[in-house]
């Protein structure tokens, strides 16, 4: 069993967690499995008080004391339990964030986004035993998506080890904020480039043909952005009074959130006289 919370003088915490003590109730048979049916419905009826009065820094030997409500059983225990005793210390400490696993293929977290609010906790405990100390949260990061989350982690003591200290040490506030912007992976694929020309040809010429270079580049971006992506704009050729073909290097122009390997191409627009029109003179 173990001691109720102790009353410790002021100043003084336990090193280590509050020890279990091994007691023996005697009775007879009868009387002990009322006993047992009564101790699972109230569990206080049975419990150890340590004296901690005079204790101080360094191992102590406290006297105790079980209460035992049922007259039928006699209780045997020790009469004394070692404890260690340290100086209650503070300090304070940044809060890391653990990354458990990974996240889902696809996907990437965004690290100049990442927050933990706030970015620091108190840590109260044994004074001798705060070197060393990590304040993390835990985060499975396989639970997670696009795009993110912004949510309270409970706040997770280590040793140097990476291992939980004891409950002797307590993180205040026991809670922080974590936030974090995951998003899909970029992908690079082909995707065409396709031209726009406004106006017209002068009077007896017309656009006979138009060929563009390259005809496809390379284009990076999400996913979900390149499937609904036909064709790669650029700025438009106007062709008003054209009477010979024009040559024009214009700049491809991705939507947000896409760019492309190449910056331009080469548009070439074919004009030629209208077959039986009378070509214009003027200039």
């Amino acid at each position: 069993m173990g001691l109720d919370t102790p009353s410790l003088p002021a100043g003084l915490v336990l090193v280590g967690d509050i020890p279990q003590v091994t007691i023996t109730a005697i009775g007879s048979s009868d009387h002990m499995r009322a006993f047992d049916a009564q101790l699972r419905v109230n569990p206080s009826m049975l419990h150890i008080k340590g004296n901690f009065s005079g204790t101080r820094v360094g191992k102590n030997d406290v006297p105790i004391h079980v209460n035992n409500a049922d007259p039928t059983i006699t209780i045997v225990a020790p009469s004394t339990i070692s404890v260690t005793l340290d100086e209650l210390g503070t300090t304070t400490l940044p809060v890391s964030i653990e990354r458990v696993k990974a996240l889902a293929p696809g996907f990437h977290e965004q690290t100049a986004a990442t927050s933990v609010t706030p970015a620091n906790v108190r840590i109260d405990g044994p004074k001798s035993q705060l070197t060393g100390i990590q304040a993390v949260v835990l985060v499975e990061m396989d639970a997670y998506n696009s795009p993110g989350f912004n949510q309270p982690f409970s706040v997770v003591l280590w040793d140097q080890n990476k291992k939980p200290v004891t409950k002797s040490m307590t993180a205040t506030p026991a809670q922080v904020t974590v936030k974090m912007v995951i998003q899909a992976d970029a992908i690079t694929v082909d995707k065409a480039v396709g031209f726009t020309v406004t106006g017209q040809p002068a009077a007896g010429y017309r656009l006979v043909n138009v060929t563009i270079a390259p005809l496809l580049v390379q284009a990076t971006g999400l996913q979900n952005t390149l499937a609904g992506l036909v064709l790669l704009a650029t700025d438009p050729i106007d062709l008003t009074g054209a009477k010979a073909d024009i040559v024009k290097t214009v700049t491809i122009r991705p939507p947000d959130g896409v760019t492309t390997n190449q910056k331009t191409a080469q548009v070439h627009v074919f004009i030629s006289p209208i077959p039986g029109a009378t070509p214009s003179s003027s200039p």
